[in-house]
């Protein structure tokens, strides 16, 4: 059956009112038929589309994973080496509404034990893996653009990074109290991190960096 516009709408619209369900809710309570009321739809629009609960959660944690990709490379265009990395961070930490939306979804799925399975999935297809890869390779442009030493170790750098970035998203997902505190501690904990991989970089090759504050205002 050939699929229009209108299918993929209605597929779409039932994605995003899911996701909405498991960001208030949690993934227990995402029942196909709350998530075809959030939607406005019949239960059997749901099931025409997607064939069980799991089905539609992977496509939730899919969705949002699209969502915190789309978020990386808004603000990182045409940056490179440690502004990009100041940049993607800035992107995933919990700093506003968006973000912590992200973060919420993610969270509901680390607190449900069934939904492992698809946090697996999202591992190794394309989420942690792929922002690990992609970390990689913004430190070694910087290595590239004289900004860190040759021979500093980029797995080891990476790790730090994945750890800043979730420590932080942790601390604020799911409390939207939390998110000016958080915004704070990122700039202060970024700018700290910058620096001091600043001071790794060839003593002969100075390099200008933006600020957190210099960055967010682009």
């Amino acid at each position: 059956m050939v699929k229009t516009a209108r299918d993929s709408d209605v597929k779409r619209r039932i994605v995003i009112a899911a996701r909405r369900v498991v960001s208030e809710q949690g993934v227990h309570a995402a029942t196909m038929r709350g998530i075809a009321a959030e939607a406005d739809v019949t239960t059997g629009a749901v099931t025409h589309y997607f064939a069980d609960k799991a089905d539609v959660m992977a496509a939730v944690l899919q969705y949002n994973n699209h969502l915190a990709v789309d978020r990386i490379s808004g603000r990182v265009a045409g940056r490179r080496g440690l502004d990009a990395l100041g940049a993607t961070v800035e992107a995933l930490v919990p700093m506003d509404e968006e973000s912590l939306h992200i973060w919420t979804v993610l969270i509901a799925f680390w607190g449900h034990v069934p939904a492992h399975r698809m946090l697996d999935s999202w591992v190794t297809e394309g989420g942690a893996t792929g922002l690990r890869s992609w970390l990689v390779k913004i430190f070694r442009d910087a290595v590239s653009l004289g900004e860190l030493d040759p021979d500093v170790d980029v797995e080891r750098e990476t790790e730090r990074a994945l750890v800043l970035v979730a420590g932080l998203g942790l601390m604020a997902g799911g409390f939207p109290q939390e998110l000016e505190q958080v915004r704070r501690r990122t700039e202060d904990l970024l700018s700290d991190y910058l620096d001091g991989l600043a001071r790794s970089r060839p003593a002969d090759q100075p390099a200008e960096r933006a600020t957190p504050e210099a960055t967010s205002e682009r």
